[in-house]
């Protein structure tokens, strides 16, 4: 249903075939799949088994390590680190749509602090969560790489300099986000999941265990995402990108369904330095008008977590 793209290395002389894929998939669907990234499985495995053994304690015990989201700047609390518990989040409120049910889901999140082992994060102080800590550093850093990539890729494709997205992503506030979505249950309200919306991204990285994922074509209609292997890369572009292309390439909404057993997934989500300034490219303005006002990342993302957690701008 979506395009399946190979970033294998062994493919040399194709790169500009491949910026091609994915530059057509990012107008087509928004959507593709990604194999022949050369990260290990265990990579992937490691991240997903220490993950369910947090997920496993109870709820109590989850509760020490609460996610921060305080609205300070400058203090990184924007990209999450720590537990956040089912109903916590409500992902129609993050595009803006009040009122609406919150998420079935339990996350445990991380940045890119994570990558300095002698920064304080709320981890568990024992050998689980150490096992987790390591096995999400791991699961961060191979995210880096194939994202790094994919972005490269995405330049050569709009004829920018190769390395456009590298400097204004090289202090990107990244973050992951390991999710547990349990089976629907006789006491819930509703099947969501997670609601529909769009990531306010430079490009999202997702691995999944089990069914939910959906996508909503042009037509409104809601499709599966139905990818089996653990350790393939479902990508999708975000606002950022959308925004970067006058809407040329699309970020598609999204949702999460409960079904009749546990589903598992991890997503990584691509950012822009805080001071990079988000505005559509002269090549996709030359025959319409820009659709969006040129904004810094720091203030677009600020206004898109406050609509998250349902606060007021703190500026």
């Amino acid at each position: 249903m979506i395009p399946v793209i190979d970033l294998a290395p062994e493919r040399p002389g194709l790169e500009h075939g491949t910026a091609e894929e994915i530059s057509d998939a990012c107008r087509r669907t928004g959507f593709f799949v990604v194999r022949g990234h050369g990260i290990a499985r265990e990579v992937f495995d490691d991240a997903y088994d220490a993950s369910l053994r947090f997920f496993g304690l109870p709820l109590e015990r989850k509760r020490e390590f609460p996610m921060s989201t305080s609205t300070a700047r400058g203090d990184n609390d924007y990209s999450p680190y720590g537990y956040s518990a089912l109903l916590s989040e409500n992902a129609y409120a993050y595009t803006g749509k009040p009122g609406m049910p919150s998420d079935y889901v339990e996350k445990f999140s991380t940045g890119r602090l994570i990558l300095d082992d002698e920064e304080k994060l709320p981890f568990p102080e024992d050998e689980s969560g150490a096992q987790l800590r390591t096995a999400l550093k791991r699961y961060f850093a191979a995210c880096e790489t194939v994202a790094g990539r994919i972005a490269e890729l995405l330049a050569l494709a709009l004829d920018l300099p190769r390395d456009f997205f590298a400097t204004r992503t090289s202090t990107s506030n990244d973050s992951l986000r390991s999710h547990l979505y349990p089976g629907v249950a006789p006491e819930f309200l509703n099947d969501q999941g997670m609601g529909q919306h769009t990531d306010g991204t430079l490009i999202t990285l997702l691995t999944q265990d089990g069914p939910g994922l959906q996508l909503q074509d042009r037509s409104g209609r809601w499709l599966d995402i139905e990818v089996p292997e653990r350790d393939s890369f479902i990508v999708n572009i975000g606002d950022l990108m959308a925004r970067w292309s006058n809407d040329e390439y699309v970020s598609t909404p999204h949702r999460v369904r409960l079904a009749d057993r546990r589903r598992q997934s991890i997503v990584f989500f691509k950012l822009a330095n805080d001071d990079t300034v988000i505005e559509c490219f002269p090549k996709f303005a030359s025959d319409r008008p820009a659709k969006y006002e040129p904004i810094r990342y720091e203030d677009y993302s600020l206004q898109k977590m406050n609509l998250l957690f349902g606060r007021e701008d703190a500026r």
